[in-house]
């Protein structure tokens, strides 16, 4: 079983990039590699910048039948503010395609987050409190763009897909030291390369 390992989340767009020519699509995968890291390492305020993001951006997201909206800058923002006020923003794929077009991004991946035996992402499940469990499943996604900027995120969660692994301890990455683990990555997705690539839809 592969176990998560958040030096790993950029592998799924970086294997995109490396075969995608059109410059407007390699602007749009550039900005989904930024995001990602951001929102990992907690630097949530950065994703929501006029060189990323719509003014009005919607996130639709469905987790286990349940799906929450998001409409508007301030929601967005308050999403992103309560996971990383909770401690929750570590995680990422295990496995992940990715596709571009001129509509935006196209993702399927199994997703997974490393948590402890108290977390309540694992109510109701017989896990030991002391033990370290890796939750995953399936997801696709629909990331929209206009003129260079997401739109907004539509997460479609496989709820059959759902499994939990007791993993060793070692596995549990702290957000401050995922932030310390991700920063090479980020260095090489500087937001002057995002700016100017926004050139492109002018």
């Amino acid at each position: 079983m592969k176990v998560f390992d958040v030096r790993g989340i950029t592998e799924g767009v970086d294997a995109a990039l490396a075969v995608v020519e059109n410059p407007k699509h390699r602007h749009v995968l550039k900005n989904y590699r930024r995001h990602a890291l951001l929102e990992v390492s907690g630097y949530w305020e950065d994703i929501l910048i006029p060189a990323m993001t719509v003014a009005h951006p919607v996130y639709r997201l469905t987790e286990r039948g349940r799906t929450t909206v998001c409409d508007g800058m301030a929601e967005v923002r308050d999403f992103y503010e309560a996971i990383v006020t909770q401690g929750v923003n570590v995680f990422g794929a295990l496995e992940e395609e990715v596709a571009v077009s001129d509509h935006g991004l196209f993702i399927e991946a199994v997703f997974a987050q490393v948590v402890r035996g108290t977390d309540p992402a694992l109510a109701g499940e017989d896990v030991d409190p002391r033990g370290t469990y890796q939750v995953s499943h399936n997801f696709a996604a629909c990331w929209p763009y206009r003129d260079g900027l997401l739109v907004g995120e539509r997460i479609y969660d496989d709820g059959g897909s759902w499994r939990v692994d007791e993993v060793d301890a070692s596995a549990l990455v702290s957000p401050a030291r995922a932030r310390e683990l991700l920063a090479p990555l980020l260095e090489q997705s500087p937001l002057k390369e995002i700016e100017e690539g926004l050139a492109l839809f002018a």
